[in-house]
C-alpha cells in the first residue's frame, strides 16, 4: 500500500538521487528533510541507510571509469571500523549530541575555507589522510547519515577535479553504505517496516541518480567546489536544526 510516508520517501529520494547523481554526494542530505515530514528522525535515518546501500551501488557503477584503486582500497579498509563505531555510538550516545558535535565541526571548516579564499587549505596526498577520511566517513554515515561530509572536506582540501572526486566518493560510499547497513542490522536497530518502506526510496534513487549522472557530465571544477561548500553548509544547518528542534 502506497501511504503518505511512502510518498515522502519516494520524492525525497527522487530529488536526493538527482543531486547525488550530479555531484556524487548529498543525496541523503536532500532526502532526509522531506522524509522527516512523515517519520521520526531515528526511523528516517535508519530507513535512509537501507536505501543508501543499493543507491551507492548504482552510483559507483555509473562513475567507475575514473577510479584510482590505490586511494579507494585505503578508504574501504578504514570505513568499515568507522561504521561499526558509528552504530555503537548510536546505541549509547544521544543522537542530538552527535548531530550538534558534527554540525559545529562542519561549520568551523566552512568558515575557515571562506576566510582563506585564495589561500585555501591544502592536504598533501598520504595514506594517513585516506585512513582518517574513511574512518570519519563510516562513523558519520552510520551514526547520523552524513557520511559524505568527511569526504567533502577531504576533497576540498585535495582540490581534485570532478571526475576523480566523484569516482572516489562513490566507491567509498559503496563500501560505507553496505557496511552501515550490516552493522546497524547486527546491532538490532532495524524493524521489518523499514525494509518495506525502503523499496519506494530505492526505486526513486535509481531514477534520480541516472538523470543526475547525465547532467553531471557537464560539471566543471569551479561549480563542483561551490557545490561541495554548499553541501557542507546545508549539512551543518540540517544537523543542528534536527538536534535542537
Amino acid at each position: 500500500m502506497f501511504t503518505a510516508t511512502c510518498a515522502y520517501i519516494f520524492f525525497g529520494w527522487l530529488f536526493g538521487g538527482l543531486v547525488s547523481g550530479i555531484a556524487g554526494i548529498g543525496g541523503m542530505m536532500v532526502a532526509l528533510p522531506i522524509i522527516l515530514l512523515g517519520m521520526p528522525v531515528t526511523d528516517a535515518i535508519l530507513t535512509c541507510c537501507i536505501i543508501g546501500a543499493p543507491g551507492c551501488t548504482q552510483l559507483a557503477w555509473l562513475y567507475r571509469k575514473n577510479v584510482i584503486w590505490s586511494d579507494v582500497l585505503w578508504l574501504w579498509a578504514s570505513c568499515v571500523p568507522g561504521c561499526l563505531l558509528g552504530a555503537l555510538a548510536l546505541k549509547i550516545v544521544p543522537i542530538q549530541w552527535l548531530q550538534i558535535g558534527i554540525s559545529l565541526m562542519i561549520a568551523c571548516f566552512v568558515v575557515l575555507q571562506i576566510i582563506k579564499k585564495n589561500k585555501a587549505l591544502h592536504m598533501k596526498d598520504s595514506v594517513i589522510s585516506l585512513i582518517v577520511t574513511g574512518l570519519a566517513s563510516g562513523f558519520a554515515n552510520s551514526s547520523v547519515s552524513v557520511g559524505g561530509v568527511p569526504m567533502g572536506i577531504f576533497l576540498l582540501l585535495k582540490g581534485w577535479g570532478p571526475d576523480r572526486a566523484r569516482s572516489t566518493m562513490t566507491m567509498l560510499f559503496l563500501m560505507s553504505g553496505w557496511a552501515t547497513l550490516i552493522s546497524q542490522w547486527a546491532a538490532g536497530l532495524y524493524r521489518l517496516e523499514f525494509f518495506q518502506l525502503a523499496v519506494a526510496g530505492i526505486v526513486a534513487a535509481f531514477i534520480g541518480q541516472k538523470l543526475g549522472y547525465i547532467i553531471g557530465r557537464y560539471l566543471n571544477q569551479r561549480i563542483f567546489t561551490v557545490l561541495l561548500l554548499a553541501f557542507l553548509s546545508l549539512s551543518a544547518v540540517m544537523l543542528f536544526y534536527k538536534a535542537v528542534v
